[in-house]
């Protein structure tokens, strides 16, 4: 069996992305598309990614389950945040092309650009909760970018980051929202047909990564400063993306 250098590439990848997430409760899939969409296809990647991510979110779900908040979880996040993954993961089944990357580079300079923004300029501004409104088309956008790229992490901090929760409770339910998002995902992928025998063999190459992304994730929770690690993944990610536009 000859093992492609690309995916071995995307083995390091993932475990640098569920590194990030198990220290921010976000993160994951964005690094995930980001860095390994130089590596291999946008479809082909997500496919591969989103039963990995299921180890990570339900081991910090499970784990840390006293963190999770129920209420927002079933009352507002899912409900919305499902509708949108299903519409987006049945719209858009089958699409692949080089337009996929451009529009996902894009939304992550927009996305990456406006969080160091207000890191910096709005640092000591007191925002309250968004606007109702605002909030519930943030989940539902957050639903139907998470079932096109399996990446609605932005939006959803978006909608819920104001929300008063500490460190613990906001990764603890972010976890939660993305264990019941990629069951979805993962559902309709193998509805699809997307796993074969070779896609087998490809997930068990990948799959010591995203245990030892977890590993050293839980190590660093606790230890590392929490705004200037945010601010350096957004800063990579900026980056990154910006070299998928000129690819």
């Amino acid at each position: 069996m000859i093992i492609e250098p690309a995916l071995l590439l995307f083995a390091v990848v993932v475990f640098f992305a569920y590194t990030v997430q198990t220290v921010a409760g976000f993160g994951s899939m964005l690094v995930c598309v980001t860095l390994g969409a130089h590596l291999i296809g946008i479809r082909e990647l997500v496919t591969l990614a989103v039963p990995l991510s299921l180890l990570q979110t339900g081991y910090i779900t499970l784990r840390h389950r006293d963190g999770v908040d129920l209420k927002m979880l079933f009352r507002r996040v899912l409900p919305l945040m499902g509708l949108g993954t299903v519409i987006a993961a049945v719209a858009f089944s089958g699409f692949e092309g080089a337009w996929l990357r451009y529009a996902f580079a894009v939304m992550i300079l927009v996305l990456a650009g406006r969080e160091l923004w207000m890191m910096r300029w709005g640092a000591g501004v007191h925002r309250g909760p968004p606007p109702k409104a605002a909030s519930v088309a943030a989940l539902f956008g957050a639903g139907l970018i998470h079932g096109i790229y399996a990446t609605g992490g932005p939006l959803l901090v978006y909608a819920i980051g104001r929300e008063g929760l500490d460190k613990h409770r906001f990764r603890s339910t972010l976890s939660a929202v993305w264990l019941a998002l990629g069951l979805v995902l993962l559902t309709t992928f193998v509805i699809e047909g997307r796993y074969d025998a070779s896609r087998g063999v490809d997930l068990l190459v990948l799959l010591p990564a995203a245990p030892l992304g977890i590993l050293v994730g839980e190590k660093l929770h606790h230890r590392v400063d929490e705004t200037r690690f945010k601010a350096g993944i957004w800063i990579l990610l900026i980056v990154a993306a910006a070299s998928l536009l000129l690819r």
